[in-house]
């Protein structure tokens, strides 16, 4: 991985025979599925003017790793509703991403953001795959 250093330390990943990871910022709402995913999360934020300037550039990287080598689920082309979210495989190909986005996390906590991982081995009907996500539609999540 070129350019990126690990922000935190956080626990080895455990995963889940054939399961499924999301991380959603926290909010006072009750229902997870009215939550925001951190990569959006961490957009409003810098857009915001919410990080301190030596984060700003770190986030930049971030998001230049994640447009020029993830790929992207075609929401616009394929018109998914709201309920279409995507989540984490948990299998070695994802690791290196899991390990960018505890990065992503590691910056909305320094700003005090509450962030979430849910893991599941049902994550709703999946509407998308990759070799590292899926998209899934689900009221529930």
């Amino acid at each position: 991985m070129s350019g990126l250093l690990a922000l935190t330390t956080l626990p080895p990943l455990d995963p889940v025979v054939d399961g499924y990871l999301r991380f959603i910022v926290r909010t006072d709402h009750v229902s997870r599925s009215r939550c925001t995913g951190v990569v959006a999360s961490l957009r409003i934020l810098l857009e915001k003017g919410g990080l301190p300037s030596y984060d700003e550039a770190y986030a930049e990287e971030i998001f230049r790793q994640l447009n020029e080598r993830m790929p992207c689920p075609p929401f616009e082309e394929k018109k998914w509703d709201a309920d279409c979210v995507c989540w984490f495989k948990t299998n070695e190909t994802a690791r290196e991403w899991i390990s960018i986005f505890r990065d992503i996390i590691a910056l909305l906590e320094e700003a005090d953001l509450e962030v979430a991982t849910l893991v599941t081995e049902r994550p709703g009907m999946i509407v998308y795959e990759d070799s590292i996500q899926v998209v899934a539609k689900s009221k529930k999540y």
